[in-house]
């Protein structure tokens, strides 16, 4: 076990960093927080030093120095505002693990997906993969986390239910096929957990871990959470699935702020869960229960 360390947190300031930040701070560790605008978050304290860069064109030699280990959460799940996946997802894994290769860091946590595939009919689940070949092929000691689906304030999915209940879906919500699409959520608080075992356990080096919490839920049973939880009220329909990517491919291309992507709904086939007792086997403790009380805020 490595006691605390100085360590860099790459995409410091997005949905999984503002949990991990205070986390690793609390937990002993100084923390350089990395981000695109190197903006500091209110909540951070003495124990953060911010700096700038992106993962695409930045200095991240000048950004990692002095860190003894690097999380990397940098990265796009959709693209959008000419941000691409292959630039972010991709090129700019690579460029963070050259940058820690060449200013002597060893460590390094990144964090990836549960269902990434070698498969380019899936983009953003293929970038994910390559960005992980980058990490698995380096000389550094690896962590790479999968997680299904992060719930915590801030999050990207569920917020974005509640938005297309709330301003797409007048009376009705369409559901992809019948629904049952299975997810595993999981708390952006317990995967702050285990990225720090994964920072200071010096026996994990070099291993993969796919990740949920303690139940499995189906795309249907999510909305109904979510619909409960803010008290918006919806029919749920189930329309095929090749008429909503049929849909899709056309608002990616019209209408850039529809809800969803065609890749996302593409990328539904893939298995967004492992086995219930994942979590607790890999770190030693017990993922808490979906609670989305904080979309009814």
């Amino acid at each position: 076990m490595l006691g605390s360390m100085k360590t860099a947190v790459v995409g410091a300031t997005g949905f999984v960093g503002s949990h991990l930040v205070p986390h690793l701070v609390a937990s002993g560790h100084e923390v350089i927080a990395i981000s695109r605008s190197g903006r500091r978050r209110p909540e951070w304290g003495d124990g953060v030093e911010a700096r700038s860069a992106d993962v695409v064109d930045g200095d991240l030699d000048t950004a990692l120095a002095g860190a003894e280990a690097v999380v990397h959460l940098a990265a796009i799940p959709r693209e959008s505002g000419g941000r691409r996946f292959d630039e972010v997802n991709v090129v700019g894994t690579q460029r963070v693990v050259d940058a820690a290769q060449r200013i002597g860091v060893r460590r390094l946590v990144h964090l990836s997906v549960l269902g990434v595939a070698d498969d380019p009919k899936l983009a953003y689940l293929y970038s994910k993969w390559r960005g992980e070949e980058s990490v698995r092929a380096s000389g550094l000691d690896w962590v790479v986390l999968r997680p299904s689906l992060m719930f915590g304030t801030g999050d990207g999915f569920f917020n974005l239910v509640k938005t297309t209940l709330r301003w797409w879906s007048p009376g009705v919500v369409a559901i992809p096929g019948d629904g049952g699409a299975r997810f595993q959520p999981l708390s952006v608080d317990d995967l702050a957990i285990a990225v720090e075992k994964s920072l200071t356990d010096h026996d994990r080096s070099r291993a993969v871990y796919e990740l949920g919490g303690p139940a499995y839920l189906t795309y249907r049973q999510i909305i109904d959470e979510v619909m409960r939880v803010t008290g918006m009220r919806r029919l749920a329909v189930g329309v095929p699935i090749p008429l909503i990517s049929a849909l899709t491919a056309v608002t990616d291309r019209l209408l850039p702020i529809f809800p969803v992507s065609h890749d996302q709904i593409a990328s539904l086939q893939r298995p967004n869960y492992t086995e219930l007792d994942a979590f607790e086997r890999s770190f030693g403790v017990e993922p808490r229960p979906l609670d989305l009380s904080y979309l009814g805020a």
